[in-house]
């Protein structure tokens, strides 16, 4: 990175695809704090959607584009990060490259959308499921691991599955409650 001075947008533009990925990962660490959970959702519907309708990096809105990072800071983070990257790496690596390959990259579009839905529960460890589900799906992305991707959507299925039935039972608790207000 020349100059001392990065661009969001020249990060995103030479990630490519794999930038959903990063974006995605960090959304979903962010999902798992109490009280930004509901934000970190919202946030994720907008690159879920662009991916699941085909675009093949996130556009992001021009004020986060034009935002410029001092390099150092960005070197510093990246040297606190690639040790973790390259443990991940013996376990996440470029497989089953059949799943990172068009409709997939939809597809994953489609699950993160429903897993953004289930984070943005107010309930108590509803968070939990679906972000672990977005970290597998983010690290397959990251990696162009087809293995990873089939763990993250087998889990998204059972987040989605979780998130489903803590919503309903929710309803069903409140629904006494609500009754006694309006009745």
């Amino acid at each position: 990175m020349p100059g001392e001075h990065v661009a969001v947008d020249h990060i995103v533009r030479q990630l490519r695809r794999r930038s959903f990925g990063g974006l995605f990962i960090l959304l979903a660490g962010v999902g798992l704090l109490p009280g930004l959970s509901f934000f970190a959702g919202l946030a994720m519907l907008v690159p879920a959607i662009q991916m699941a309708i085909g675009f093949r990096a996130p556009v992001l809105p021009g004020f986060i584009r034009r935002r410029r990072l001092d390099v150092s800071t960005v070197t510093t983070f990246g040297n606190k990060v690639i040790p973790w990257i390259e443990r991940l790496e013996r376990f996440v690596r470029p497989q089953w490259l059949v799943l990172t390959r068009l409709p997939m990259p939809s597809l994953i579009g489609i699950a993160v959308i429903g897993l953004a839905f289930v984070i943005t529960l107010p309930l108590p460890f509803s968070n939990l499921p679906p972000a672990v589900a977005m970290f597998c799906l983010s690290l397959g992305l990251l990696e162009r691991d087809g293995l990873m991707i089939a763990l993250g959507l087998l889990a998204a299925l059972a987040a989605l599955a979780v998130g489903v039935v803590v919503a309903a039972l929710a309803v069903v608790a409140l629904t006494p409650v609500l009754r006694g207000y309006i009745g």
